[in-house]
């Protein structure tokens, strides 16, 4: 019986005996004939060495440039605003500093002055080196767990803990921003009464949503009989320009999209008064958004700031976020009613409890200055 991949050739009135048999390299079939197995193998390894030293030699010779787009590419397997958030942090700060030097060259003083750099130069620069050195570091890790050229991030754990220091001194000292009391929240939802955007402001301050989830509630997620909404999409705003060759592509500036994460698909429970709110409206107009813009769409993150949200925060003279009406759903739950972590995780729809303690657990002054003298009073009453 004939050995697997050994064959035999009549030629000339001659037997020739050999070995034949085909490898994969980089991707490419390539068949070598030797005279056994023995040289057939010694003939492979000489073919695989020669391969990934071609690969190699590539590898050592890439930039951080080169690499940015391939980490910019990879965007693309996630959510439309992360690709958007890596291709402008990217274009901006990092390949206009970093671009032109060797990945394998990059090391941990030349990050720290552009650092560094960032934090005197640019408009809020303690806030806008947050950004940047989380795109940076997240980029060399990937290229560590993708071998590219590289086998350790270059940014060294002290340089981390420096800008986790500075991050946490200036989160410090502007703790109060954008905080919003009882009493301003009253005076909020009092404002907005009976005008147009009111239930955006519903869905985040009563119901926890984040303002994508909020514009992007459709009324087939609104139950009213149950008393209870499903998130499960978002509308994101992102540039046509940016979005253009990528899988984001459309005709549209808006992309409707999954929530922020898998925890993020939840049901929540519908308020009175927002439901009251809702039934408000004749039933042959409950289809599409719940919000809709004047051509039926989702209104953009950009028309409801400016026409809606400003103009409420500005009447009351307060400094406010979007964002803060989602802190405030948080930080009344954990102080004021004492809503258990786990049940206020899901119903901000957190990947970890542990995310709701550290963003959401603030604060609320009324709360603060009615509970000064509770355990004297509570203990040893005077």
């Amino acid at each position: 019986m004939a050995k697997i991949h050994q064959y035999t050739q009549e030629k000339n009135g001659k037997t020739y005996i050999y070995y034949r048999r085909s490898l994969t390299v980089n991707g490419k079939i390539r068949t070598i004939t030797a005279k056994d197995a023995k040289e057939w193998r010694d003939k492979a390894d000489l073919i695989k060495r020669e391969a990934e030293e071609s690969y190699e030699v590539v590898e050592k010779n890439i930039t951080v440039s080169h690499l940015a787009e391939l980490f910019k590419k990879d965007g693309e397997n996630y959510a439309p605003k992360t690709y958007e958030e890596r291709e402008y942090i990217l274009r901006v700060y990092i390949i206009p500093e970093l671009g032109h030097v060797k990945l394998r060259a990059l090391k941990n003083l030349q990050i720290r002055k552009f650092y560094f750099k960032l934090m005197e130069t640019c408009d809020e620069g303690l806030k806008k080196l947050e950004h940047v050195h989380k795109i940076l570091h997240r980029m060399l890790n990937w290229a560590v767990e993708n071998e590219i050229a590289i086998s350790r991030n270059p940014i060294a754990k002290g340089l981390i803990k420096s800008i986790k220091d500075i991050a946490n001194r200036s989160k410090r000292v502007n703790r109060q921003e954008g905080e919003l009391s009882l009493e301003d929240a009253l005076m909020l939802l009092k404002e907005v009464e009976e005008k147009p955007g009111e239930i955006i402001f519903h869905l985040q301050m009563l119901h926890g949503l984040r303002i994508g989830e909020a514009l992007g509630l459709t009324w087939e997620n609104v139950d009213l009989e149950k008393q209870c909404i499903s998130i499960n999409q978002q509308v994101q705003d992102i540039s046509m320009k940016l979005r253009k060759g990528t899988r984001f592509e459309t005709d549209s500036y808006q992309i409707i999209t999954v929530p922020k994460t898998v925890r993020s698909e939840r049901v929540v429970p519908l308020q009175a008064r927002t439901r009251s709110l809702l039934l408000k409206i004749p039933i042959d107009e409950r289809q599409g958004f719940v919000f809709k813009g004047k051509h039926g769409g989702a209104v953009s993150y950009g028309n409801f700031r400016k026409r809606y949200f400003y103009p409420a925060v500005q009447a009351l003279g307060v400094n406010l976020r979007t964002h803060s009406l989602r802190q405030f759903f948080g930080s009344w739950h954990l102080g004021v009613n004492r809503t258990d972590i786990m049940t206020v995780s899901k119903w901000m729809g957190h990947r970890d409890p542990r995310v709701t303690l550290s963003t959401y657990a603030k604060v609320l002054v009324e709360l603060e200055e009615g509970s000064r003298y509770a355990i004297g009073d509570g203990l040893v009453p005077a």
